[in-house]
């Protein structure tokens, strides 16, 4: 009997795991083909990280080269984005679909709105008492834009993803 090759092996427990399939269904040109199933945890993470850079640059002076984690992390939100329950086109969705992804976005808009309203000066407020240099300021601008932008991506998804009714499991 012949042993398998490496890549054979590899290859077999791609097709055991049915990976080919999902892949080719979310690659298929019919958009409503795709899986757009809830991510109720996954947006943390990139929200996470924007969070964790705007809380190393207010800690200390973080090198410009540390912000390039934040492009992985928008890379990752908006992937996560577009597998989420918004990631369809709007044109598609019925009236409690849209509804859903009405409600989120404002629902995303007022937290980042009160967020920035708040946090802004009050963190003005303090580089002022710490007496912070212009380059650590623009850092943290820096920081404090990239962040918005996971948040903005990431907040609708999870949003979305809880309010959306769970199915019953079929186990059960």
């Amino acid at each position: 009997m012949k042993q398998k090759t490496l890549l054979q092996k590899m290859d077999a427990l791609v097709w055991w795991s049915g990976a080919a399939g999902q892949v080719g269904q979310d690659m298929a040109d019919d958009a409503s083909a795709r899986r757009h199933a809830p991510k109720r945890w996954l947006p943390l993470l990139p929200m996470a990280i924007g969070a964790g850079l705007v809380a190393a640059a207010l800690a200390f002076p973080v090198q410009p080269l540390a912000y390039g984690a934040a492009a992985p992390a928008m890379a990752l939100a908006a992937g996560i984005a577009v597998a989420g329950p918004l990631g369809k086109r709007a044109l598609e969705d019925d009236e409690r679909e849209a509804a859903l992804r009405k409600d989120a976005f404002f629902f995303c808009l007022a937290i980042l709105a009160f967020a920035n309203i708040v946090g802004g000066p009050l963190l003005l407020f303090a580089a002022g008492l710490q007496d912070w240099g212009a380059e650590r300021l623009y850092a943290l601008a820096f920081a404090l834009f990239l962040a918005n932008m996971t948040w903005f991506t990431s907040l609708p998804t999870l949003y979305a993803s809880w309010k959306l009714p769970r199915l019953a499991d079929p186990e059960a």
